[in-house]
């Protein structure tokens, strides 16, 4: 915890940017060091302005920046940096990654596959209806969805996802993790933190300026097995995105749309260069190499008219993903003998399978 507060503290500096924080470990070896380290180091260091190095001198002590430290936390914003092990596995395979990470909730599992979902801020009904389509099928087969929070696209994708009984959404944000940008997002927003979370490399309260959002995209492909695009113009911040997942080696899909729509002429041009055409889940769910069940809500749906109201609470509690007994309890609220009842019953039907220790799970 001690050399953690440290890290924090590296991340909070105004002004130093991920290149900085580089050339400042590279000198020093750790945030702990260059804390204490004085103007004539800092002097050594290229790539250092005047200001840096002033603001790297500034008299601090331990004590007020544990004291701050605790005051985020407080708050339930969480910090992991590189050196720990809860840090994303992906950016550890990748170049220009950030030092450290702000999270509210959790940030994505690490042995689960994820998509991004981006696209059109100003987004056609129908791009936002597939958006939403999609992201919830995704998440009905144990996919996590990651996209921006924005409009149009990203929210669809995040909305269709909280649609599926045990769909896990992540937003990457442009800003500090304690705004939520744009503003009429916040139901979704804090949503997300119970089946998900949001996430930045932004310190707290970092408004949401224009150059962000380049930035994060990066974060927002690196964390993802694949990228889906709906609907994206020639010039577009979803297509920053694209083309950072191809640089960290990542499948691009796309739906293709009207040539005659501008929103997209950008994903047309991926299509071109080899990315995967989409017109259903099971196209990504393949191209990714992954082996679901995509006739999974189907059967969900068929299933469902013939079970009990009771029977049909905790079975949309399941999908192909384990989910534990404690959580089906909390999210019926039925007590836990019929629950365990309910759950013994679907078994007998061949309708549900238990997996480890109080772990239960869709029977195929």
């Amino acid at each position: 915890m001690e050399e953690k507060i440290f890290a924090f503290w590296l991340c909070n500096l105004p002004g130093i940017g991920h290149r900085k924080k580089e050339y400042l470990l590279a000198y020093f070896g750790c945030p702990r060091e260059i804390f204490f380290g004085r103007e004539h180091h800092f002097a050594q260091i290229q790539g250092l302005q005047e200001k840096d190095r002033k603001l790297l001198s500034q008299k601090r002590t331990e004590d007020s920046l544990k004291k701050t430290y605790e005051e985020v936390c407080k708050r339930g914003i969480s910090f992991v940096y590189r050196e720990e092990e809860s840090y994303p596995e992906k950016f550890r395979q990748m170049s220009g990654m950030p030092y450290g990470i702000y999270f509210k909730g959790r940030l994505p599992e690490q042995n689960i596959p994820s998509i991004a979902v981006v696209g059109a801020r100003e987004a056609s009904y129908g791009g936002r209806q597939i958006a939403d389509k999609l992201s919830f099928e995704l998440a009905e087969n144990g996919i996590q969805v990651i996209s921006g929070l924005a409009r149009g696209i990203d929210i669809a994708a995040h909305r269709g996802t909280l649609k599926a009984a045990r769909g896990k959404t992540y937003a990457v944000l442009g800003t500090g993790v304690d705004i939520c940008y744009p503003g009429q997002h916040i139901e979704t927003y804090m949503m997300m933190q119970e089946r998900g979370g949001v996430l930045s490399e932004f310190p707290m309260q970092t408004p949401a300026l224009p150059y962000h959002f380049p930035m994060r995209n990066r974060i927002i492909s690196g964390l993802s097995d694949g990228i889906l695009v709906i609907e994206a113009g020639k010039k577009s911040g979803s297509l920053i995105t694209a083309e950072a997942g191809l640089e960290q080696g990542k499948e691009i899909f796309v739906v293709p749309g009207n040539i005659a729509d501008s929103r997209y002429e950008g994903g047309n041009e991926l299509l071109k260069s080899g990315a995967v055409l989409v017109t259903g889940v099971r196209d990504i769910l393949d191209g990714l190499g992954l082996f679901y069940d995509c006739d999974v809500i189907e059967r969900k749906k068929k299933i469902d008219d013939m079970l009990e109201t009771t029977e049909k609470m905790v079975y949309a509690m399941l999908s192909l993903e384990p989910v534990h007994i404690s959580e089906i309890i909390e999210k019926t609220g039925l007590n836990p003998v019929s629950v365990m009842e309910i759950l013994l019953s679907m078994q007998m039907k061949h309708l549900v399978q238990a997996i480890g220790n109080n772990y239960f799970a869709i029977k195929l």
